[in-house]
């Protein structure tokens, strides 16, 4: 309808139209809870709703802010709470096969006390990784050696806590190119620790020996396969899996060689002579 009139001037009044005209509550409102429950379900589809373990924890320079209390002692950064960078994960050498962390390289002479996601009832959760042992059981196994699964680069060597005792992560690689990923097999409860941060070790090459978190637990090894680019120990059980893998059957998916097969660790890189042997006691001369 017009509302001028070309010969009077008159204007006719027209109310502009309500966005909300004609929009049925009962409807509209069911609608939107459904369209945001199907966005939320399409996100955790495609992995992209961020988790504790996804989180970046950026590493805190001197630069930025001193380690200082408010007397002014210097206080150690905790090396736990450092996100790897990308400049030092690119040394991280890529993953050829698999052998058991203890025991022969076929795990013999060990068994499996808690294996990974069985149901704790001490802790009401479920377990995170799988508990290895000597076949003695108890505290025979104490200071057995403790081999790394595969080639990889030490991402954290420390004591983490008294539940963990001492904690060994190594970071690996797989595939190359845009498919390259990170994942991190798990240490805990050593009773020594034979490696340092940054080193490059070889699959068979011994990391630490086996403990109790220094007696607080009997003597075994904690062993975890990750999917995260955090170094931090984290926890050892939870509700659900989180980012963790099943250790035995990755081992056995990535042992990449025949069973009779008990070949010496390939090298890291190509020419390269024995890895450095470090003396951690200091009876013994530093390396160059």
């Amino acid at each position: 309808m017009s509302t001028f009139h070309r010969r009077n001037g008159r204007v006719k009044y027209v109310p502009p139209r309500r966005f909300l005209d004609g929009l049925r509550l009962s409807v509209a409102v069911p609608a939107a809870v459904f369209a945001v429950l199907l966005v939320v379900v399409v996100a955790i589809s495609l992995n992209k709703v961020p988790v504790a373990e996804k989180w970046v924890i950026l590493k805190d320079y001197k630069a930025w802010r001193p380690y200082v209390d408010t007397q002014g002692n210097a206080v150690v950064p905790d090396s736990r709470f450092c996100f790897v960078r990308p400049i030092d994960a690119a040394r991280t050498p890529r993953v050829t096969r698999f052998d058991s962390p203890i025991g022969s390289e076929h795990g013999a002479l060990t068994y499996n006390a808690q294996p990974f996601m069985a149901f704790n009832r001490h802790f009401g959760s479920y377990h995170l990784a799988d508990d290895l042992n000597g076949i003695g059981g108890g505290d025979t196994d104490l200071g057995d050696l403790v081999y790394s699964v595969a080639a990889g680069r030490v991402v954290y060597a420390a004591h983490a806590s008294d539940d963990w005792g001492n904690v060994v992560i190594i970071e690996h690689a797989s595939g190359s190119g845009i498919g390259r990923r990170l994942f991190q097999t798990v240490y805990a409860h050593l009773d020594s620790v034979n490696t340092a941060v940054g080193m490059l070790v070889k699959r068979g090459e011994a990391i630490g020996t086996i403990g109790g978190a220094q007696g607080r637990y009997p003597a075994h090894l904690h062993f975890e396969v990750r999917d995260t680019d955090v170094a931090d120990p984290g926890t050892g059980y939870a509700a659900g899996k989180l980012n963790r893998r099943n250790p035995e059957k990755m081992i056995i998916e990535m042992r990449g060689a025949p069973a009779e097969l008990l070949n010496r660790s390939p090298r890291i890189r190509e020419g390269e002579g024995d890895m450095p042997f470090l003396d951690f006691d200091g009876s013994g001369d530093a390396p160059g």
